[in-house]
């Protein structure tokens, strides 16, 4: 029988209006007439094409794991308060929670800072624990089953929701049908190769589902289903551009092999300092958080490319682009009658069929609500440090105009910027930013388009001195001169130049120029090893001389 507002469910739970839809089911505001309070009701519809057996054990295996569910107690938990049987389908009785879901925030106010991820991530942790603890894994993380729930006072209660269902893909039968449930870009790439889930696999999806909440967009994001399984299969995340001190703590989750994959242990304690503005333990750099006004450089070297979206061609930075001729892409999905390395083919195209028809449940038990975000504010004004190293600085020799020299070639940089970089040099870009790279010396030109959130390059400079000092992004960073505001080809610019420490390459120098052109803010920095600067004058000319800002 049809239902819908008014429909009355076990005698008790007297539906009023539907709040959310999904491929996997629909959420209703309700009354609980016996207790005479409002919850919310998960109606499970199940895909097409089950067979009755599958279809039976669905409904079993639902009611069984809601009902597990129903016993964890925990703040970042949805309480799941009854399970029913109507329709020969089971209906889920859980805590109505008055917020918004991370994805909505996300669609409605953009990314969030790096800070109040690391807080919304050891919520998250904290509650994936207990149910872990309890044997019950929930296998559906994402955006949109998180709740951020704020309360008067100011403090955001972060709760997951969609407990109970998740985990029905688990049963031996299922698994011969191939059935995985799971937004495909949420789902961590063992279950995606048709592998059980584990504790292991929540945790991919918690690094993915944070990384979402930095950058805007999901590690894998995708318009096909098919092509974001693919990619969670066969790429690697590209490193996040404004997770700031969470940067590392994201990478670690988002490994693709489940043993090599951070422990929730590690996660803890990583997010606890994160939330904190502090490095990881790991004392890796990060990128800048997106609510800084500057961004740093980051020349550490991931071991893949991860090709973003429709521009096959862009890389994260840090990893070696192509040879010559190599066209990058996704690695090939076997045929029908193909078989691949592990054995599994059969089962990931099953995967992908599945995934195609189910993509689990975007509605929760939310009703819709807006609150308005805080204003940021830039950190004070340091006192540029007074200890200098003694090599001698190198400046620029203006060029009149965007020449190419020879040994040189023209390249794309942001926002419709180009530039003249080295021959040889690998190219890797994201949004608003694009790194050359030198492969044999670790030595870089990076250009960005990214708006500094003031209006003066040198009180730019100061910020961003203070917030790698603040944050220790670079270690060792020193000034060796920030200069007053100079013509530079008819722009007003300012150079900041500075050393700091890396693994790779050992102490790296570097100059960074920041102007406006044209109404957009741009910085170049030419980085290269202490001990080789004096050879790349040649190059910090050419960048400077060459560049070529968007016309509007």
């Amino acid at each position: 029988m049809p239902f819908g507002e008014g429909s009355v469910l076990a005698r008790r739970y007297r539906l009023l209006s539907q709040v959310g839809r999904g491929g996997m089911g629909r959420v209703w505001r309700a009354h609980d007439d016996l207790l005479h309070r409002e919850v919310a009701v998960k109606e499970v519809i199940f895909p097409p094409g089950l067979t009755d057996s599958d279809r039976e054990v669905l409904v079993e295996r639902t009611l069984r794991e809601a009902r597990s569910a129903a016993r964890l107690s925990h703040p970042g938990i949805v309480t799941v308060h009854d399970v029913v049987e109507e329709d020969d389908r089971p209906w889920i009785v859980m805590e109505l929670v008055r917020a918004r879901s991370l994805q909505e925030v996300i669609d409605d106010d953009g990314r969030l800072p790096a800070v109040q991820v690391a807080e919304i991530g050891s919520q998250m942790l904290a509650a994936l624990r207990v149910a872990h603890a309890a044997g019950v894994l929930h296998r559906d993380v994402k955006p949109a089953n998180v709740l951020l729930d704020s309360s008067a006072d100011g403090a955001t209660r972060v709760v997951i929701t969609d407990f109970g269902i998740a985990r029905v893909a688990g049963d031996a039968t299922l698994t011969q049908t191939g059935l995985v449930l799971g937004s495909p870009a949420y789902i961590a790439p063992e279950r995606a190769r048709g592998e059980g889930a584990s504790p292991a696999s929540d945790l991919w999806a918690l690094g993915a589902t944070l990384y979402a909440a930095c950058e805007g967009r999901s590690p894998h994001d995708r318009v096909e289903a098919m092509a974001a399984l693919a990619a969670v299969l066969h790429e690697q995340a590209p490193p996040p551009q404004y997770a700031g001190p969470l940067g590392p703590v994201l990478m670690g989750l988002l490994v693709k092999e489940p043993a090599e994959r951070m422990t929730a242990e590690q996660a803890a304690a990583d997010l606890a300092r994160a939330a904190r503005g502090e490095m990881p333990a790991s004392g890796e750099p990060a990128l800048s958080g997106p609510g800084s006004t500057v961004r740093v450089p980051h020349p550490t070297t991931p071991a893949e490319p991860a090709p973003r979206g429709e521009h096959a061609t862009e890389h994260a930075f840090g990893a070696p682009a192509p040879g010559p001729g190599a066209v990058p892409g996704p690695a090939p999905v076997p045929g029908p009658g193909g078989k691949a390395a592990n054995g599994r083919s059969k089962v990931w195209l099953i995967v992908v069929a599945a995934v195609l028809v189910v993509v689990a449940v975007a509605a929760t038990a939310v009703l819709l609500t807006h609150r308005s975000a805080g204003d940021t504010t830039p950190p004070p004004t340091p006192t540029p440090t007074t200890t200098k190293p003694t090599a001698p600085t190198h400046t620029p020799t203006p060029t009149p105009g965007p020449t190419v020299p020879a040994g040189y070639h023209r390249s794309t940089g942001p926002a419709g910027s180009s530039i003249a970089v080295p021959a040889g040099w690998t190219r890797q870009a994201r949004e608003n930013s694009v790194l050359w790279k030198q492969p044999s010396t670790g030595a870089y030109i990076q250009v960005d388009a990214i708006p500094w959130g003031v209006s003066d390059p040198v009180e730019h400079w100061r910020v961003f001195e203070h917030e790698v000092q603040a944050k220790n992004v670079l270690p060792g960073f020193q000034e060796i001169r920030l200069s007053d505001r100079f013509p530079a080809r008819g722009w007003s610019a300012s150079d900041l130049e500075y050393t700091w420490n890396t693994r790779d390459h050992g102490t790296m120098r570097a100059i960074d120029r920041g102007f406006t052109a044209n109404g957009r803010q741009y910085a170049i920095l030419v980085a290269a090893p202490m001990g080789q600067w004096a050879r790349y004058s040649t190059v910090l000319d050419g960048a400077f001389g060459s560049f070529q800002p968007a016309t509007g």
